[in-house]
C-alpha cells in the first residue's frame, strides 16, 4: 500500500488550539493512508493529542559552517555557478 506524506514545518508555531484539534482530528481521519511529519522549533506548544500521535526525534542546531559544508556540497553535485559572496 502506498502512502500519501504530508510534511509540515511549524515554526513559531501560533496555531491556536482550535486549529491544531482539526489537525489532529484530519491525522485521525487519514492515518491509514496518508503518513504525517512535523517539524516544529517547540514540541511543548504542540497540543498532547498531536504529540501522541507522533514520534518525537530531537535534532541539535547545526552550526553555521556545518551548514555551508554541507550547502557546497550541494553547489557542487547541482553544478552551480558559485558566486562571490563576503561573508
Amino acid at each position: 500500500m502506498a502512502f500519501t506524506i504530508v510534511i509540515l514545518i511549524l515554526t513559531q508555531i501560533s496555531m491556536t488550539s482550535g486549529a491544531q484539534q482539526a489537525l489532529r482530528r484530519t491525522m485521525e481521519i487519514y492515518s491509514n493512508s496518508t503518513r504525517f511529519a512535523l517539524a516544529c522549533n517547540t514540541s511543548s506548544k504542540i497540543i498532547e493529542p498531536i504529540q501522541s500521535r507522533c514520534a518525537i526525534v530531537r535534532f541539535s542546531r547545526l552550526s553555521d559552517q556545518e551548514i555551508l559544508g554541507r550547502l557546497m556540497v550541494v553547489v557542487q553535485a547541482e553544478k552551480v555557478p558559485q558566486l562571490s559572496i563576503p561573508c
